[in-house]
């Protein structure tokens, strides 16, 4: 078999297909920056600060935890995307390189498409570390957790009491949305879902708050 023929068998397709999407949208990034104008941007701008309705479902929550563990926000989501599709395709025609080689034979690109797809996200969040380590930072917006005391937060996610804290969303000085663990300061105290509290200190990995809030914060 050829190269010809292995990267555009049937069961190879999806793996090329991917690899030369990347190449389209790299291009096409390429080519706009050029004019002034950066495909980056244009999808960046679409891109929320992870931020959730209070009544939205569990997975809602759950798939926001993914854009943060992805460092989406942290690095442009072009990046992110084309590190992807590169990865998706390249692990992909590994593992089919490796089967006609062990096997003579291919395997069918469904059967391998999870453990691919679950290959790829991960070096994805290995590469998006490492990018957002290394790409300039606007100092003028980081804020250390410290920072966020005194702020109102809301508990988005199950309840909260002393011992059991639970997730809320607190929104920074510059407007950008934080998730942490925020549990009551005193016992017999119980933070609901959709309520207001105000973050009053920081204990480990999560902090402590009071629901007593003055009536202008309410």
């Amino acid at each position: 078999m050829n190269l010809f023929d292995f990267f555009f068998h049937v069961h190879n397709i999806i793996f090329t297909s991917a690899l030369m999407l990347m190449f389209f949208i790299a291009i096409l990034e390429g080519t706009m920056s050029l004019i002034g104008m950066a495909l980056s941007d244009i999808i960046d701008s679409f891109i929320p600060d992870v931020d959730v309705n209070i009544s939205s479902s569990e997975n809602i929550f759950a798939l926001s935890r993914f854009f943060s563990w992805i460092k989406i926000k942290q690095v442009p989501v072009i990046i992110l995307f084309i590190i992807f599709l590169t990865a998706f395709g390249l692990v992909g025609l590994f593992f089919q390189f490796l089967s006609f080689t062990l096997l003579n034979n291919l395997l069918s690109q469904w059967i391998i498409f999870l453990p691919v797809f679950i290959v790829s996200v991960y070096f994805l969040r290995i590469s998006a570390v490492f990018i957002s380590k290394v790409l300039p930072k606007d100092n003028t917006s980081s804020i250390s957790e410290d920072d966020l005391i005194g702020h109102i937060a809301i508990i988005t996610l199950g309840k909260a009491s002393k011992g059991y804290p639970a997730e809320a969303k607190v929104k920074d000085s510059h407007g950008q949305t934080h998730y942490l663990m925020i549990e009551p300061e005193y016992e017999g105290i119980v933070f609901l879902q959709g309520e207001k509290v105000l973050i009053l200190g920081k204990i480990k990995t999560y902090f402590y708050a009071s629901n007593d809030l003055p009536d202008k914060l309410k």
